[in-house]
């Protein structure tokens, strides 16, 4: 009987203990501790890298207007030249003959005119003195017409072949350098085929391609940072599309270098455009809870209590994380001790 009595009592006090000793019920009143901060919204700019070649904003494709062989090259390519230098001849057989026979056919009917006036200067005595018939001598200013339209229509012949004349000799249109050749001396042309190409040095440009996000950010004037190497450059925004390119769906920009760089026509570089971004949070990458399956989002404190809030990555920026939300981040925003914690948790600040 005083066994039993024992046992008894014995169990009561374990069972007592146990229960006594259970944590579940306690634990989950136990305040996580976390450190948090105050998120404020923020205008942020980043800068993408968007390569380039530089080449002379001044250049030109020269060709001739008539077609032909090359008579004669007077430049070399890399020669610098100035306005107006001769730089290249056409032949054409067409030309010269057509020429010498229209200034002949002019000298012959100037000769023409020249006896038809004495002959009416003559007739009109004649006529005083009524020698000779009204009929010839109107024939004869007739005649006289006919030789001033003739000479008319030739010297126009004439004008036409000394313009055709000029144009197998092209020019430099602007003081530069020779860049290359496509014919060589003796060669056969078609007008309106580029034969030599030119450009100046003193002032160069880039045209590259960009998006829209960065286009937005853009006007005309704006200046553009890029980098030769380690040397910092500026260019200035001359151009600015508005319609994309329907092969890349890029819109094109062309930017005026504002620095003097010699001997750098063909070289690359590197153009730093900005991208603004308004209304977002920049917070230590590591507060982001993201394990690739559902939305990325930050532990939030509200009553004493942790809760997810869903965010939109943007970038990382070094350490930070750059991000925007459809509901604004009104309560602190654990970026400490956020691992140890669940939605629902009690935290302690």
């Amino acid at each position: 009987m005083n066994t039993t009595k024992s046992i008894l009592i014995f169990t009561s006090v374990f069972l007592f203990n146990s229960c006594k000793n259970n944590p579940s019920e306690e634990q989950k009143n136990i305040a996580t501790k976390v450190t948090t901060t105050i998120a404020t919204t923020h205008e942020i700019t980043r800068f993408h890298n968007v390569p380039a070649v530089l080449k002379a904003q001044n250049r030109a494709d020269l060709s001739f207007q008539l077609s032909g062989t090359i008579k004669s090259i007077n430049v070399k390519i890399g020669d610098s030249v100035e306005k107006d230098d001769e730089l290249i001849r056409l032949y054409n057989p067409n030309i010269d003959p057509a020429l010498a026979a229209n200034e002949a056919k002019l000298e012959s009917i100037l000769t023409q005119i020249s006896q038809v006036e004495k002959d009416l200067e003559n007739l009109k005595t004649l006529r005083k003195n009524n020698s000779v018939s009204k009929t010839t001598y109107e024939h004869k200013e007739t005649e006289l017409k006919n030789l001033l339209a003739q000479q008319k229509t030739v010297e126009s012949e004439i004008t036409l072949s000394q313009a055709n004349q000029q144009e197998t000799i092209i020019k430099a249109p602007f003081t530069g350098i020779i860049s290359q050749f496509s014919k060589q001396p003796g060669e056969f042309i078609s007008a309106g085929q580029p034969v030599m190409s030119i450009y100046q040095n003193n002032i160069l440009e880039v045209e590259t391609e960009i998006t829209k996000e960065l286009w937005s950010n853009l006007k005309l004037g704006d200046v553009i940072h890029g980098y030769f190497g380690d040397e910092k450059l500026e260019f200035e925004l001359i151009e600015l599309a508005q319609s994309a390119n329907p092969l890349t769906h890029l819109l094109p920009v062309v930017l005026q270098l504002k620095n003097s760089l010699p001997e750098a026509i063909g070289q690359n570089v590197n153009l730093a455009f900005p991208q603004n971004y308004k209304n977002v949070y920049q917070l230590p990458l590591q507060t982001v809870i993201d394990d690739g399956i559902n939305q990325p989002y930050v532990f939030v404190t509200e009553r004493k209590k942790a809760q997810k809030h869903i965010i939109k990555p943007l970038f990382i920026n070094g350490d930070d994380i750059i991000f925007e939300v459809d509901n604004v981040i009104d309560n602190p925003v654990i970026i400490e001790g956020q691992s140890k914690v669940a939605s629902g948790t009690p935290i302690e600040e």
